[in-house]
């Protein structure tokens, strides 16, 4: 949880839930953090730099924002969401969805463009599912 997004001072806290508390969030993850953030099979955190158009994933480990790729299709997002080796994106036109599909090497980017006439207004990607008979 931050309390401010862009390049202000922040604060901000993670909640351990193996501890059941509230702990201060790690210095890199803090300082790094520049706009919306989206988590991958509760694992791994993606992040959108949304004045700079560049995503990122963290790396717990060294407590740092990894340069994943930089695209202006990324300037100005807004929301994201993470999974099955995707993020979506929506900037601030919300008239179209930026995919990445960061489980490729490297990061592949295309555009889902809204129906005419609608926006995106929130987004999740939902689980692949198969029929039994299958």
């Amino acid at each position: 949880m931050v309390n401010m997004k862009g390049d202000a001072p922040k604060e901000g806290l993670v909640y351990d839930t193996e501890k059941d508390a509230w702990e201060n969030m790690p210095e890199g993850m803090l300082a790094g953090w520049r706009g919306p953030v989206a988590s991958m099979d509760e694992e791994t955190m993606f992040m959108v730099d949304e004045a700079r158009g560049v995503l990122r994933k963290y790396d717990p480990e060294e407590d740092y924002w990894e340069h994943m790729m930089e695209s202006e299709r990324l300037v100005g997002a807004q929301k994201i969401a993470a999974g099955s080796g995707r993020v979506c994106v929506i900037r601030g036109c919300r008239t179209e969805i930026v995919v990445l599909d960061v489980a490729a090497l490297p990061v592949k980017l295309w555009v889902v463009k809204t129906p005419l006439g609608f926006e995106a207004l929130a987004i999740h990607i939902l689980p692949r599912m198969s029929r039994p008979d299958f």
